[in-house]
């Protein structure tokens, strides 16, 4: 189960601390976060805290500087996505992509295989960000599942010929159409990302 949603103010308070853990290797004080955003006292910073903390974000340790993060911030990464023939989509749960930006319960990272989008530079290897999401836009790049068959493209409606058009992004490579009743959309690509020498 994912953490729950955070409001504006929480996810910019949050990720003032995350980047101040990383470039300090200490997490700030409450007059620190109070200076950062213009708080006309520590009150407001040690609520948003206190509220962050309650909802899973921070833990905190005794001390002046005693907050620290949660969980190791990370996407669940839930398998491969075939950029091509789609591919028999298997869930796995032990391995995570550190992305502390995305690290909430509505994103999760898919490995590609195949190379069906690489004139979107996406490819065979590469990591793809999703948001889960059931309902997209006409040229959205999405995760789209027709059975137990999960493939990455661009989707397009045609409801003049009753169909949906997932697209790839590579000329050798023909369409997949099918009917909008068979097609199940996963989420919507809000992210690549290339890990040199993964592959």
């Amino acid at each position: 189960m994912g953490l729950p949603p955070l409001t504006r103010v929480q996810a910019r308070v949050l990720e003032f601390i995350r980047r101040e853990m990383r470039e300090t290797g200490r997490s700030p004080s409450l007059s620190e976060i109070q200076a950062a955003f213009g708080y006309a006292s520590p009150h407001t910073a040690r609520f948003h805290v206190t509220n962050l903390v309650k909802a899973g974000y921070l833990r905190r340790q005794p001390g002046h500087r005693g907050l620290q993060p949660a969980q190791s911030p990370g996407l669940p990464l839930a398998g491969m996505v075939a950029a091509g023939v789609p591919i028999e989509a298997v869930e796995q749960q032990d391995e995570q992509i550190d992305l502390t930006d995305f690290s909430d319960g509505n994103h999760f990272a898919l490995r590609v295989r195949g190379d069906s989008m690489i004139e979107d530079a996406i490819a065979d290897g590469d990591l793809v960000v999703v948001r889960r999401q059931n309902t997209c836009a006409d040229g959205d790049l999405v995760v789209a599942r027709m059975d137990h068959e999960a493939t990455l493209k661009r989707f397009y409606r045609e409801p003049r010929k009753r169909r949906i058009r997932l697209q790839p992004a590579n000329a050798a490579m023909q369409p997949i159409y099918c009917r909008p009743e068979d097609v199940v959309i996963e989420g919507v690509v809000v992210g690549v990302i290339r890990l040199m020498g993964s592959r």
